[in-house]
């Protein structure tokens, strides 16, 4: 595992486009679709505004210990590259089996999916249901495998606008509800330990991609400067979006109308003003779902070029186009999910094992750097390695506990998980010697 990596021939990153980069793989499917599922399990709008803040606060505490991972290893190929290189090939190898499945693949097809249900205008009677996510999936994937430079910088202006409005939206619904009386509450007990940790776990599927910029830190300028401070921006700026829009979201109408729903954002804005508001949300839901399917096919295929790199996946995933043929694989399995998937069905699965795997790479942290050219770029500051340390044992701690509450509360949710794992052994000691 010490062949250098490839360099691309991708444009070098600043910090606006890894900040828009992180922000568009966060605020994708994740935000429009759990809040019902959390109302539901929670019983009230206010538990689940503090499990939402109480996830941002953890991917905070991620992004921070992400960001001295970077400092290390300023190289572009994610959780692979850390664990591969800090603990073992094979527990990098997990890494990318399980970031290319359920990091990638997998929520490329869920932020699909819930594009296709939140479009403005309904479909004509002979479209196929799943149709328009597989076109998303289909034009994403083509655009970065075919014009690498030109999507990323059209990313980077649909994020920012994108943004913008949110901010409209939300500052609508702010001033609708306050001219409201404020619905009552429903009478309900206090939330479980098992059912709040539920929530979050789902909840932290929406604040997953703070780790987004890692995936490029190669091509990034300035990489040991840039990448830790779009993680923590685009955090910040995600997590009050999040609680924003939430508070949106269960205002406006008596708690059981968007319970158990994954169109709680419509119900919310039919709520709030009418038809109108429902069709202004919906676009906008759909151009955020869009632009992070685009995110991540720009991100994810940087971890099977890794892999390829190293030798521990096939090598025309390597090399001068290996972008791109990952591009294609990322697009081909994707869209094989978006028809065998479903949105509630993929939640709690990619929560708990991406949620794993991003604790195991931030537990590296505790274990000695190599030398360069692997190794530490530059030595921290005093006050930011002390920093590092906190937050990645918060994260650590917070990730795990729920994880822990969440199966002892519903223990077929680790089913997924724990199959994953088994199958990315079964593959490495396969194919291990054939590729």
């Amino acid at each position: 595992l010490r062949r250098p990596i490839v360099t691309t021939d991708h444009p070098r990153h600043r910090l606006p486009t890894l900040v828009a980069l992180v922000v568009a793989g966060m605020i994708g499917s994740g935000v429009f679709t759990t809040s019902g599922y959390a109302l539901e399990a929670l019983g009230s709008p206010g538990p689940v505004l503090v499990a939402w803040a109480v996830g941002g606060g953890v991917a905070l505490c991620g992004a921070v210990a992400y960001g001295a991972l970077v400092a290390r290893r300023p190289q572009s190929g994610g959780e692979y590259l850390y664990l591969a290189r800090a603990v073992h090939p094979f527990a990098g190898f997990l890494a990318g089996v399980v970031s290319f499945t359920a990091g990638f693949s997998g929520p490329i097809a869920l932020a699909a999916l819930t594009c296709e249900q939140y479009l403005p205008v309904p479909l004509p009677s002979w479209v196929p249901e799943r149709m328009v996510a597989t076109l998303v999936v289909l034009v994403c994937g083509a655009a970065h495998a075919g014009f690498g430079r030109f999507a990323t910088r059209a990313g980077t202006v649909i994020v920012a606008v994108k943004m913008l409005v949110i901010l409209v939206l939300v500052a609508v619904g702010e001033f609708v509800i306050a001219g409201r009386p404020p619905v009552a509450a429903a009478a309900t007990t206090a939330p479980s330990a098992g059912a709040f940790a539920a929530t979050v776990t789902w909840i932290m599927f929406s604040y997953i991609g703070f780790n987004q910029a890692v995936y490029v830190a190669a091509e990034a300028v300035e990489p040991v400067r840039t990448v830790p401070r779009a993680l923590v921006v685009g955090t910040l700026v995600t997590t009050a979006t999040y609680l924003l829009l939430n508070d949106d979201f269960l205002r406006p109408a008596p708690y059981d109308v968007p319970a158990g729903r994954a169109d709680v954002a419509s119900r919310a804005a039919l709520a709030l003003a009418g038809p109108a508001f429902d069709t202004a949300l919906r676009s906008l839901v759909a151009l955020a779902t869009f632009t992070s399917v685009a995110s991540m096919m720009m991100t994810g295929p940087r971890i099977t070029t890794c892999m390829a790199e190293d030798g521990v996946f096939p090598r025309w995933c390597g090399g001068e186009h290996g972008v791109r043929n990952s591009v294609l694989l990322h697009t081909t399995l994707a869209v094989l999910l978006v028809h065998q998937a479903t949105i509630l069905g993929l939640l709690g699965y990619l929560g708990v094992t991406l949620s794993l795997v991003s604790a195991l790479t931030v537990a590296t942290l505790r274990l000695p750097a190599a030398p360069p050219p692997y190794g530490i770029e530059s030595a921290p500051s005093p006050r930011a390695a002390v920093a590092a340390r906190v937050a990645a044992s918060v994260y650590l701690v917070a990730t795990l506990g729920f994880i822990g509450l969440l199966v002892r509360h519903e223990p077929r949710q680790l089913l997924g998980t724990a199959v994953t794992f088994a199958s990315a052994g079964l593959i490495w000691l396969v194919l291990r010697r054939r590729i």
